[in-house]
């Protein structure tokens, strides 16, 4: 008796999420419009500069068209355009400076501006004004005392002890990043905070990895970054996903395998579509994917397949980790040492020549039992370096099991330690059987690389 070496439903969901993201981002852009505390921060309105020049900074209007005037005329903005009198377009700050011959050293300077700001979600963008006064001294012509040395006075500068000639500040609260304690303003300074330039007062850290989620470009901490992650709050570093629906099997609530609409968890054939769900015997595997109910010969004859492949999966597993065998071996199973019930099994591999260099492989089965089934023969093949060879039995195999008896013959080819044709003889002798042996002759694989047979009436009986 020998065996042949074995071989090496999301959509609705992502239209809600999709819905919720657009709703997070319109009513994101429907704040009220910021008020001139928000806006003149850096400096704040009423501030008397030291010299001749000063610089205003706005806050809370990043991104938008602001039109404006700085000699308390009236600011035109029209159609998203400044235009007309001495109206000019923002464009990262504000300078204000004395006029030539101006004196006095409160010399006012009113900063006017307009722009949209959609404060609604059911109206447009409403036009708004703005408007704040400051203070040149144009009796001299000093730029004010500079204890930074970075060319912004210390009047104007929001890190008047830290040099920052760039004036970076994230979070518009006035304080310069260089010398802002709170980065984010989140009220959570930086040393203690977990997402030191993002505002996350929670301090939320779901991987607990040290880093915020609101800032944590790797949420699950699988090393797949979130907007490449299958499933950005649940660790799957192998990104599977069995459906291929996007989302990855393991945050997959909706795991549908062969995407017929049922989900594996209740589907009877989850790798095999079939909506109907049809199960014809009632055994809980649906008829898509449940083994034919075999009778009479082609019983026996796949009784004797389950056989064997238990054997050898029993020795596989006992001898070389489950693993297919490579090389010389010598391998036996008994009560002893396996779930075998009774007999013995031997399968081994011996140098058969050198030149060329050949194996000589068999199996051998003494009254083997397993599962109520008896086992009761050999066979044997000489293979090649690229285990390719016939593997053929000498006498028919005897066997027994579920109550028939009969006999077996193999006549099989081995490519590469794999079957790749030839046949099987089977011969029952029970009345329920073919009155004649049946050939099961190898005609290829199925998609799950199953072997497939054809099934020939011989009109001979086995001895």
């Amino acid at each position: 008796m020998i065996f042949p070496i074995p071989d090496g439903l999301g959509g609705d969901r992502l239209w809600r999420v999709a819905g919720l993201m657009l709703v997070s981002v319109f009513m994101a852009a429907c704040e009220k419009a910021p008020s001139n505390e928000d806006i003149f921060v850096n400096p704040p309105a009423n501030t008397q500069f030291e010299g001749n020049t000063g610089s205003v900074t706005l806050s809370k209007l990043g991104g938008r068209t602001v039109c404006f005037t700085t000699d308390g005329s009236s600011v035109s903005y029209a159609g998203g355009d400044c235009s007309g009198g001495s109206t000019e377009s923002y464009s990262g700050s504000i300078d204000l400076a004395c006029a030539s011959g101006e004196t006095g050293s409160e010399v006012p300077r009113q900063v006017s501006l307009a722009f949209e700001w959609q404060e609604s979600p059911l109206g447009g963008p409403t036009l708004q004004s703005r408007d704040a006064l400051f203070f040149l001294n144009c009796d001299g012509t000093g730029g004010g005392t500079d204890s930074d040395g970075d060319g912004v006075a210390d009047l104007n500068d929001n890190c008047p002890a830290d040099f920052n000639p760039d004036q970076a500040d994230s979070d518009d609260d006035g304080q310069g990043d260089v010398c802002d304690m709170d980065l984010d303003n989140d009220g959570i300074e930086d040393d203690a905070d977990n997402c030191p330039a993002v505002d996350n007062t929670d301090q939320a850290d779901g991987d607990a990895d040290g880093i915020g989620d609101a800032c944590d470009s790797d949420l699950d901490n699988d090393g797949v970054e979130n907007e490449l992650d299958n499933c950005p709050v649940a660790p799957n570093p192998g990104q599977a996903d069995g459906d291929g629906d996007g989302i990855g099997d393991a945050c997959d609530s909706l795991f549908d395998s062969d995407g017929d609409g049922i989900e594996d968890d209740v589907d009877n054939c989850p790798a095999v579509a079939n909506a109907d769900q049809a199960d014809s015997d009632g055994d809980g595997i649906g008829d898509a994917c449940d083994d034919p109910e075999y009778v009479g010969t082609d019983k026996f004859f796949h009784d004797y397949l389950d056989l064997l492949d238990q054997l050898m999966e029993i020795m596989q597993c006992q001898f070389n980790g489950c693993n297919k065998p490579d090389g010389t071996f010598n391998w036996t199973i008994t009560p002893s040492n396996s779930d075998l019930e009774a007999g013995s099994a031997n399968w081994k591999a011996t140098v058969n020549s050198f030149f060329p260099p050949t194996a000589l492989m068999t199996f051998t089965a003494n009254n083997a039992m397993l599962d109520g089934c008896l086992g009761n023969g050999s066979a044997s093949g000489v293979l090649n370096t690229s285990a390719t060879g016939p593997l053929n039995t000498g006498n028919a195999i005897e066997f027994q099991c579920n109550g028939k008896t009969g006999y077996i013959v193999m006549r099989l080819n081995l490519t590469a330690g794999s079957i790749t044709g030839g046949y099987y003889d089977a011969y029952c002798l029970e009345p329920e059987c073919d009155a004649t042996a049946i050939r099961y002759r190898i005609v290829g694989t199925d998609s799950n690389g199953e072997l497939v047979y054809s099934r020939e009436v011989l009109g001979t009986i086995l001895p």
